[in-house]
């Protein structure tokens, strides 16, 4: 069993407590330890993200606390490159989510909250279907989770 480190914690000090929370129970059932890249964002940081082509829009929901940047974390560093890893974080945090009750969006998946699919392989399978489907190309930005509307203020 893993737990979230200081730096961790502290980034998910300004997170909305819903999505916090959702956080904090994945990491304790997870096969794979990730650590918090990012939580809340100032607007400097936003502007810096979408010129350097990181982002894509100034609506970020970092800039309202209500996401939140995970990677996987192998030793004392953050491994990018082994998206299974990525795929294996997301669903802890969609079981979570799911024991919590909060909707989680996760980057890889954005159509529909990972609550609604069985496994989050299987939610990201069918955004890049629904993608293709209406000739678009996926969007995917796997270390990303949001809560949905349902839990904006």
């Amino acid at each position: 069993m893993y737990e979230l480190g200081k730096k961790s914690l502290d980034k998910l000090a300004d997170v909305h407590p819903k999505l916090a929370k959702v956080i904090v129970r994945a990491i304790t059932i997870t096969t794979q330890d990730f650590t918090v890249v990012q939580g809340l964002r100032t607007l400097e940081e936003q502007k810096r993200l979408v010129a350097a082509g990181k982002s894509q829009t100034m609506k970020s929901r970092h800039l309202t606390g209500h996401a939140v940047d995970l990677a996987p974390w192998v030793g004392d560093t953050i491994d990018w490159e082994d998206h299974d890893k990525f795929t294996v974080v997301a669903e802890a945090v969609r079981e979570a989510a799911r024991k919590e009750n909060v909707e989680v969006l996760w980057g890889a998946a954005w159509h529909l909250a990972l609550n609604y699919f069985p496994s989050a392989k299987e939610a990201r399978e069918a955004y890049v279907k629904d993608c293709k489907a209406k000739g678009k190309k996926p969007f995917i930005d796997a270390p990303h989770f949001q809560l949905t509307w349902k839990d904006y203020p």
